[in-house]
């Protein structure tokens, strides 16, 4: 049986930049948790415990007293960025009977890179926008929803969310992550308005929302999953669902700067989350397979850095 080559195997630079340039809108879980690249699979961080850092230790001193000492605590947790897969078949008979705007390799590669991109928000959603993962769980209901217009009060929510956060670490949460759906309430909410009621706009953008609450930054997932099982009609959902998660997150990576989650990221073959995409030949099945692969461990390092709001709207 024929084997491939060292010619015959190889990174495609041009089809790898895919990965790059083809974005969906919709997708936001890279910009939640800041990334750190690591030169191995599996590593540990170290975190210094929070208690120390609160309380104070400092006494006063008369001539010739000792120093009262003080002392710090660390411990460490590992992570192990695991090894995601996914490949394109190309035909040859498939490659030579194709329309020149079909372009089989290019559209291959470039639903590789979507499909890397859809798996990382995928778990993203799955592992940290629900229950049980934060320092603090809110469900709201009835007419606390934000989605009742005339009840509820989402900057009073949002402010007691952030001073939870800040009484439990010290830090200002400065990053919202919110659904779609949560988003267009909040666009129309009356109390939000209000602020902007001398500028006749009907619907907030997503700054003004921002602006309205006291956060730095808000995020809002707008991808769609489709939910039906393949070969059945397509049935799509917004995989943020109608929930919201209010985060201090480091700006970028640091030694003892405090941030909710990190991204870690093993480059096998590429660069940082860029997709590498090999064209490997096999002859015995007559085409080529467009072969991609990345590592990554998306891990919570600080779960009181974290606020979580279920049904923010019905």
């Amino acid at each position: 049986m024929a084997q491939p080559t060292g010619s015959d195997v190889h990174v495609d630079a041009a089809l790898s930049a895919i990965s790059v340039g083809y974005q969906n809108s919709g997708y936001i879980a890279d910009s939640i948790f800041p990334m750190v690249r690591s030169t191995k699979q599996s590593d540990k961080y170290y975190t210094w415990t929070k208690d120390f850092w609160f309380r104070n230790y400092v006494e006063m001193r008369t001539a010739g007293d000792t120093y009262p000492e003080g002392a710090l605590e660390l411990s460490s947790t590992s992570y192990f960025c695991d090894i995601f897969h996914l490949a394109y078949p190309l035909n040859d008979e498939d490659i030579a009977n194709q329309d020149e705007a079909v372009e089989l390799q290019i559209t291959g590669a470039e639903w590789l890179a979507d499909q890397f991109m859809l798996n990382r928000e995928a778990a993203m959603v799955a592992d940290f926008f629900k229950t049980g993962v934060w320092g603090t769980d809110v469900t709201l209901s009835g007419t606390d929803q934000w989605s009742d217009f005339a009840n509820s009060d989402p900057e009073t929510d949002i402010r007691t969310g952030a001073q939870t956060i800040q009484k439990a670490t010290g830090s200002k949460p400065n990053k919202l992550i919110i659904g779609k759906e949560v988003a267009d309430k909040l666009a129309q909410h009356p109390l939000l308005l209000e602020k902007y009621k001398y500028t006749n706009v009907a619907n907030l953008t997503i700054a003004q929302i921002s602006d309205s609450l006291g956060l730095p930054e808000i995020v809002v997932g707008e991808s769609v999953d489709n939910t039906a099982q393949e070969g059945a009609t397509f049935s799509g959902e917004y995989t943020w669902g109608k929930n919201g998660m209010l985060l201090h997150v480091a700006s970028s990576p640091g030694r003892r700067v405090p941030s909710a989650g990190y991204t870690f990221v093993w480059p096998v073959d590429g660069e940082d989350l860029v997709v590498s995409i090999k064209n490997i030949r096999q002859d015995e099945r007559d085409r080529n397979l467009l072969q991609a692969k990345h590592a990554f461990d998306q891990k919570a390092v600080a779960t009181d850095l974290g606020y979580f709001i279920s049904a923010a709207v019905a």
